[in-house]
């Protein structure tokens, strides 16, 4: 069965240069890197050491529950719809931002330039500070190459027009902010050099004949239903994916026994990290959504189920049976301590369930940082999304442990090159498992 890497495995010696710059120097900071090079930890881990003054932010709603923040439109009262100056307005708890001395965003890549110089606009409003972002330290994580912003069609020529671009570091405020690039270069996931240059071209969008011809060999005559007997099947599509566990769990003997979760307060079900009802059998293969506090799983691991009841519930881990404990997860909403004075999480939402979900197949987001050792790609409906083959392919261990359905085709490297434009660097400093430069306005 496949774990992801446990946090204890990586060298958290590399990150002593970025956390230096991040506790001592309070520079803005984009800090980027390719899948597996510990992103998520290194920003778990820094915000852990600041929690009191740091509030994390991301632009969607499941990555808000994931990264254990808020979303960036719920925080800013900012509308669900393209952002002008006037709807940047006061908010009634100003004082949470002014309490703010770090604002972390994750998956920066897919916020849109107009939230962005909404974000800057907000903070100078609320905290009375005419510097950009409000004086804020601001830390922006993700990677360009794997989730653009959405954005609809008519849309760029506008965002061209009035922030000089369509994303996150397009407006004016970014180029204020003298942000450092940190990107973080040792790759935990893969050890393969042959199967790491091939993702770094598939990455870029520019393959090579050699790489192509060695990724094609992994081509497989198996149908993603019965590749999901032996491989993780990651296909594009919720439909896809649902339809494919959901004909594995009917193939299995007996009755499914179904687990509805507990929902509290305010936690939309597009939010919910897995399924309610949950159906299970035994022999079901799931894959565990989150760390386990007894450090038996991580998030990502895969296991099988072995023994169900109306309230329990077992699964088998390489040999060993476990039993798992419903988890909670929370939707937080960030405010203002007037006893502490200073900033405080409200739970304002939680959904109770066991932490997995069946696991034959998922989609190519839904396995957004997770490390697997078999996998299937599903290209049959082709991948339309920016970065969707880099993502896919980057979840596997090794290249012999990949399968793909058809070869990789041109299309399939979609690659929209004004999300890398970030603009020349300069002051370049190279350590180990990173590097840093200061970004330069072009």
């Amino acid at each position: 069965m496949s774990k992801a890497p446990p946090v204890s495995s990586i060298n958290h010696d590399i990150y002593a240069p970025v956390m230096d710059v991040l506790e001592n120097s309070r520079a803005n900071v984009y800090l980027t890197g390719r899948a597996g090079t510990g992103k998520t930890t290194l920003l778990k881990s820094f915000v852990a050491r600041h929690r009191e003054t740091t509030a994390v932010l991301a632009p969607t709603g499941i990555a808000a529950v994931n990264a254990g923040g808020q979303t960036v439109h719920s925080f800013f009262r900012l509308p669900p719809r393209l952002i002008e100056p006037s709807d940047v307005k006061r908010i009634r708890y100003a004082r949470a931002l002014r309490a703010i001395d770090t604002l972390v965003i994750d998956e920066v890549s897919m916020i849109r330039a107009d939230v962005m110089a909404a974000i800057d606009l907000s903070l100078r409003l609320n905290r009375d500070v005419d510097a950009p972002f409000g004086g804020v330290q601001m830390v922006l994580v993700g990677d360009p190459y794997q989730l653009p912003p959405v954005i609809e069609q008519g849309l760029s020529g506008y965002l061209e027009e009035t922030h000089g671009g369509s994303y996150f570091f397009s407006p004016p405020a970014f180029r204020d902010g003298n942000f450092r690039l940190i990107e973080l270069t040792e790759v935990f996931r893969q050890s393969d050099p042959v199967f790491l240059d091939i993702l770094a071209g598939v990455r870029s969008g520019e393959m090579d004949q050699n790489q192509n011809e060695i990724l094609s060999a992994q081509v497989s005559a198996l149908d993603p239903v019965s590749a999901s007997q032996t491989h993780v099947v990651l296909t594009g599509t919720n439909k896809a994916a649902f339809d494919i566990n959901h004909r594995r769990l009917e193939a299995l003997p007996g009755n499914a026994m179904a687990y509805e979760a507990r929902v509290n307060g305010e936690f939309d079900q597009r939010l919910f990290p897995t399924e309610s009802p949950l159906y299970l059998k035994p022999k079901a293969r799931v894959m565990m959504l989150k760390n386990d506090p007894d450090k038996r799983w991580v998030n990502g691991t895969l296991a099988t189920i072995t023994r169900i009841a109306q309230n329990s519930m077992y699964i088998d881990i390489d040999g060993a049976e476990h039993e798992v404990e419903p988890a909670s997860w929370e939707r937080i909403k960030y405010g203002y301590d007037d006893t502490k004075k200073e900033l405080k999480k409200d739970v304002v939402g939680t959904f109770k369930q066991y932490p997995l979900r069946l696991a034959w197949a998922l989609t190519i987001h839904k396995s957004q940082g997770q490390t697997l050792d078999k996998v299937y790609i599903d290209l049959r409906r082709g991948l339309f999304a920016h970065g969707q083959a880099y993502v896919a392919l980057s979840r596997c261990r090794t290249l012999e442990g990949l399968a793909l359905s058809r070869p990789l085709q041109a299309r399939d490297l979609n690659m929209d090159r004004r999300a890398l434009a970030l603009g020349r660097l300069s002051d370049v400093h190279e350590y180990p498992g990173c590097r840093m430069a200061v970004l330069e306005e072009e």
